[in-house]
């Protein structure tokens, strides 16, 4: 068995690395930029590549050469089945929906008309989105037809940049005057008009628009990351006046504030989807007090200060044992390929 690893500092390939080390494993660091990527990697069994959504040279052909090579044969991580929606909201609607996942229910037009149409006829809020970024960027409440009309006329001419530097400054400039940033933060978003981002290379969003079904919550959301049998999870708040748990940074890691229940979903639903990994974020109807998947992405952050304390598996039982979740995810792939043996 020998393992191929594409490093990109900050990644799992680190970890990785580290871990063939440690035990020993037959590996080789490779370049995925490398135009003859195919033939470097010909005299492996195993290809991970940890890629990011934030890097448009990434989003260009990750997924592309990951299938390729899954065709040949190797195992890869992401595979097919885990990677293709990644940071594709449109390809998760449609994802959830052939597989009777509950899922906060979504609405994507594909052009102009029909979705106006469809705007004078539903009820509000809703919830926009654009298909691709983490963080609750390029996410908003939209509450009537009047401000829904803006942003579907918007879609289907200008568009909108994948991200809205100008947005992002506003944002934190209103909570600057709001007395809820600092100004370390406000100087920093202007700074960034100002700089070359690896996300200014994103294509712009047009030509379709999509809203998701607002689940009224205690302002919070789950975030459950699964590998396997194991997972980790936390809480995540909102911050004072937003209904965007994600990207508020107000986490929470005590496994008490965890019901089972929500557990026991997370694990169900990436068994279904047969994923290698997942962090699904979940949330849950406070009137209702049912729960829906909002969206899923193959990777997770794993924070050592925060999350080594213990983990859950999918009997929804904690265990206060230390773990490293980048661990999981090569052993688990490991595995796949012995099991093909």
């Amino acid at each position: 068995m020998r393992i191929a690893i594409h490093h990109r500092e900050g990644s799992y390939s680190t970890r990785w690395i580290e871990y063939c080390r440690e035990h020993k494993l037959d590996y080789k660091v490779v370049n995925a930029y490398d135009t003859d990527i195919v033939a470097q990697t010909s005299d492996c069994d195993i290809f991970l590549w940890h890629y990011h959504q934030g890097s448009a040279a990434d989003m260009n052909f990750a997924k592309q050469l990951l299938f390729a090579l899954q065709e040949t044969g190797k195992v890869v991580y992401p595979n097919f089945v885990t990677g293709w929606h990644f940071d594709d909201k449109l390809g998760q609607k449609y994802l959830f929906e052939a597989n009777g996942i509950k899922a906060a229910p979504a609405f994507a037009f594909y052009d102009e008309k029909t979705a106006l149409d469809w705007a004078k006829k539903t009820t509000w809020p809703k919830v926009f989105k654009l298909r691709g970024g983490a963080g609750s960027y390029n996410v908003e409440l939209v509450k009537s037809f009047s401000e829904a009309k803006k942003y579907i006329c918007q879609a289907f001419r200008q568009g909108f940049p994948a991200y809205d530097k100008g947005r992002r400054m506003r944002r934190i400039l209103k909570r600057f005057f709001g007395g809820k940033a600092s100004l370390k933060e406000a100087v920093a978003s202007i700074s960034l008009l100002f700089r070359h981002l690896p996300t200014d290379l994103l294509s712009d969003h047009k030509g379709y628009i999509y809203f998701q079904e607002f689940i009224p919550t205690e302002n919070r959301d789950y975030r459950v990351e699964t590998c396997g049998d194991k997972a980790i999870a936390m809480v995540r708040y909102a911050r004072k006046g937003d209904f965007r748990a994600s990207g508020g940074h107000n986490d929470h890691f005590e496994h008490e504030l965890i019901e089972p229940d929500v557990i026991r979903f997370a694990f169900d639903v990436a068994k279904k989807l047969n994923l290698q990994s997942a962090a699904l974020d979940i949330v849950r109807n406070k009137e209702t007090g049912e729960l829906y998947i909002v969206e899923v992405s193959y990777c997770y952050g794993v924070d050592k200060d925060e999350f080594d304390h213990g983990y859950w598996t999918a009997d929804a039982q904690w265990h206060d044992e230390p773990f490293d979740g980048q661990d999981w995810i090569i052993e688990e792939v490991i595995k796949e390929y012995k099991s093909k043996k």
